[in-house]
């Protein structure tokens, strides 16, 4: 039998015997551990644990999950199971602005990415040469014909191509609360700035403004609450006073780049628990 690699997530209170619990029926479903990451929060009780396997001859994965729901049912765990073979669809939403597109396609085309890319959608037509250079489907919705069409239009188009994650890659339209509920964990957004600092319009320009010391951005789950979704990944650069706001532009985009592309490799990672909405990222 070939050996595959599947990664294994458990969340529950935490209690005497987890890992014996969770590494005792990985080895007795003939599956051998590569990598175990756990992390116990002390401070709410909770248990977080990320375990990457490998199958040996006789594993099977109706076979093992069948054995851990009964282990999980006795703990109270949340778990999934993830085969590595089997990738995410990921649709990328964009407006006019291109650098994160370009990096999320660029980091995927070099393998970085470990997913499927089967749709770009814009709200405007701006983007559709890139999606033509990276051969990629681009679908065009207009939300002036009101929320409920417009996303309907969205819903059927990430429903055709059989999306599970959404990467709002500098795409500028505020998703009702009915869509965010239904993708809940399952869009990452990307903001300039720690959150909340800096809303609204030209925040580059409130940020030179005031006199920052430091440029950041955020990568998060997007939620009905604007901006204020659990937090993925963020850094930062140094920026002196003698910087331009086109500067500050420029260097912010390339945060923007990397914080955007970190938080969907956790993602497909399988390394982020949540919690309470907060989050809890296992490496």
């Amino acid at each position: 039998m070939h050996s595959a690699q599947f990664t294994l997530t458990v969340s529950c209170a935490d209690q005497p015997g987890l890992i014996a619990a969770i590494t005792g029926c990985i080895a007795d479903g003939n599956g051998n551990i590569l990598n175990l990451a756990q992390h116990t929060a002390t401070d709410i009780g909770m248990f977080f644990c990320r375990i990457a396997f490998a199958s040996r001859e006789g594993f099977t994965e109706e076979g093992f999950s069948a054995s851990f729901a009964k282990i999980a049912e006795r703990f109270q765990m949340e778990w999934g199971l993830f085969a590595d073979a089997k990738k995410k669809r990921v649709a990328v939403l964009v407006s006019k602005t291109s650098h994160c597109l370009y990096e999320i396609l660029l980091k995927h085309a070099d393998g970085e990415l470990d997913c499927e890319i089967p749709v770009i959608v814009s709200n405007h037509p701006d983007l559709a040469h890139i999606a033509t250079s990276f051969h990629i489907p681009f679908f065009q919705v207009d939300p002036a014909k009101g929320k409920d069409a417009y996303e309907r239009d969205l819903e059927e188009i990430l429903e055709r191509y059989g999306t599970e994650l959404i990467v709002l890659a500098r795409y500028m339209q505020v998703m009702s609360p009915a869509f965010c509920r239904r993708w809940d964990g399952k869009i990452i957004n990307i903001h300039h700035g720690f959150l909340p600092a800096f809303k609204g319009a030209k925040p580059y320009h409130q940020a030179w403004q005031k006199g920052v010391k430091i440029i950041g951005a955020t990568g998060h789950f997007a939620t009905e609450d604007l901006d204020q979704g659990p937090i993925i990944f963020q850094d930062v650069i140094r920026v002196s006073d003698t910087r331009s706001v086109e500067e500050f532009i420029r260097m912010g985009k390339d945060v923007e780049r990397r914080v955007l592309v970190e938080a969907v490799r956790r993602y497909l990672a399988h390394s982020i628990f949540m919690y309470s909405g907060r989050t809890f990222v296992i490496e």
